[in-house]
């Protein structure tokens, strides 16, 4: 992987007085797609269309509707605001029960390594 700097997120100072770094370029890319699915559209002042909106199901019925609707927010914020950063190779939500589960499957562009990320929500009180 290239020698990239990205700040760390959140921000924050190290110990050497420096602003914290991300280790790599996965790790980096890992974090933008959690800031990225876990913020609600309208969050952001300066872009209010930003976000995946993953956050607002909790207050939403674990159901098949839901499901589908997750799949397709959590599809077109990827293509949009990180597709050139990220292959999204595959996208399973599924509902057991009352717990949503969501599975990514992505690939950093220009590259082989395929990683997953997994986010899961139970609206049981």
């Amino acid at each position: 992987m290239a020698n990239n700097k990205h700040l760390l997120f959140p921000f924050r100072i190290n110990s050497n007085g420096q602003t914290a770094q991300v280790p790599s370029l996965e790790s980096h890319i890992r974090d933008e797609l959690i800031q990225l699915i876990l913020t609600n559209p309208g969050e952001r002042v300066f872009l209010p269309e930003f976000g995946g909106g993953v956050r607002r199901l909790i207050f939403e019925n674990a159901s098949e509707t839901t499901a589908g609707v997750t799949k397709a927010r959590v599809t077109q914020a990827i293509s949009r605001w990180l597709g050139h950063r990220v292959t999204l190779e595959d996208l399973q939500v599924t509902v057991e029960n009352s717990t949503l589960n969501v599975q990514i499957q992505y690939r950093i562009a220009g590259t082989k390594d395929s990683r997953i990320m997994k986010f899961q929500r139970n609206s049981e009180v």
